[in-house]
């Protein structure tokens, strides 16, 4: 995408987002207006059918914390089905995860639990318990991070932070799952207790994940994990990461000045930079299907004073911004400030590179749960 003017947006609080954990792969939608669908409470995450008639969003559908995906119609913006996914209080989902052929969706559940959906008949189809997370007395279960799944469908592998209580953490782990088998078959641990994005190259072997300690570098199988790495260089922070379309470069935000390159075929990482310099807090990257662009969302909070329109007082406030990875700069004049969405929660883009999908929560005063979507029309 040599250039692109922005058209327009459309703004909500809670739909079509992904985990910032690879590149989206969903078609935009054929309506001639973006879509304003509510979807829930709070806390939206979302994966999207590889033809892009159907998003799934994993969302907190109301205060007590029942956690539900529902599924929506992105030629129309309506909700076609429900699922309830536990009836436990004070639950939440996690990261959602789509297989590449797009018969499967995967979710974490709390801290225990990895949901299969079946996506032709919307319904469950498997409910597996994760692994005992081995910890001293008194900690409880980390919560999975984020999910990936392998080209052929074959295996699913799961970021877990590690246990924790008031004065301690434990090590984080990551899980493969075997498809076929309907089991969780390996598990490796991390240095640190906190891990962000796991991401597999499109060979199905390697696979990174960012943790605090730095990037880790894995060979998976869908029944063995072996570290190859630890890449303490450029500061994994438990940031997002995604990779090239072709595997080849690794983009990982690692916070002010510690952002990160990767050439994935020598592990060599190219460090000390940030990619939006005076924007600290950068989250959900996703890649242009061409590989020439990378978006993110920064997120800033800003101070609105009594007598405008938007009630006074400290706001969130995201932004999407453009970064041409040939040039290494950012293209201000891509620069995407959505109307509505204030605490955005993820971002996921069309394979065309002209439709954005956002989604977060409006503080305060705003309704929980719309989603902002964003149209971009090349010249």
């Amino acid at each position: 995408m040599a250039k692109a003017r922005w058209l327009g947006t459309a703004a909500s609080v809670g739909l079509l987002l992904s985990t910032g954990a690879g590149i989206a792969t969903a078609q935009p939608a054929t309506t001639a207006a973006p879509q304003v669908v509510p979807v829930g409470y709070a806390y939206p995450t979302t994966a999207v059918t590889p033809d892009g008639t159907k998003a799934y969003v994993g969302v907190t559908d109301d205060p007590r914390g029942t956690p539900a995906v529902k599924v929506v119609d992105t030629r129309t913006g309506g909700i076609t089905a429900r699922l309830t996914l536990s009836t436990a209080a004070n639950s939440f989902v996690g990261a959602l995860a789509m297989s590449p052929d797009g018969t499967r969706l995967y979710a974490t559940v709390g801290a225990q639990h990895l949901v299969t959906i079946d996506t032709d008949s919307d319904t469950v189809a498997a409910d597996a318990l994760l692994p005992v997370q081995p910890h001293p007395d008194g900690y409880v279960d980390g919560s999975p991070s984020s999910l990936v799944v392998s080209p052929d469908g074959a295996g699913v592998y799961l970021a877990q932070n590690g246990p924790r209580q008031r004065w301690g953490f434990q090590p984080a782990r990551v899980l493969a799952y075997s498809t076929a088998t309907g089991t969780f078959t390996a598990s490796v641990g991390v240095t640190d207790f906190s891990v962000g994005s796991i991401v597999l190259r499109p060979n199905g072997q390697d696979l990174y994940v960012t943790t605090g300690a730095g990037l880790v570098h894995l060979a998976a199988t869908p029944t063995s994990l072996t570290t190859v790495r630890t890449l303490t260089a450029g500061h994994g922070a438990s940031g997002g990461a995604v990779l090239s379309p072709d595997g080849s470069t690794l983009y990982g935000l690692g916070g002010y000045e510690s952002d990160y390159l990767v050439d994935t075929e020598t592990d060599t990482v190219t460090e000390n930079f940030h990619f939006a310099p005076g924007n600290t807090d950068l989250r959900y990257p996703v890649v242009s299907p061409d590989g020439s662009r990378l978006y993110f969302i920064s997120k800033s909070t800003v101070f609105v004073a009594p007598g405008g329109p938007t009630p006074p007082g400290y706001h969130y406030e995201s932004v999407i911004l453009s970064y041409d990875t040939e040039a290494h700069a950012l293209v201000p004049a891509e620069t995407v400030n959505p109307q509505k969405v204030e605490l955005a929660t993820g971002l996921a883009l069309a394979p065309d590179g002209h439709t954005f999908y956002l989604g977060g929560n409006t503080y305060p005063g705003g309704v929980p749960g719309i989603v902002a979507s964003l149209e971009i029309i090349e010249n």
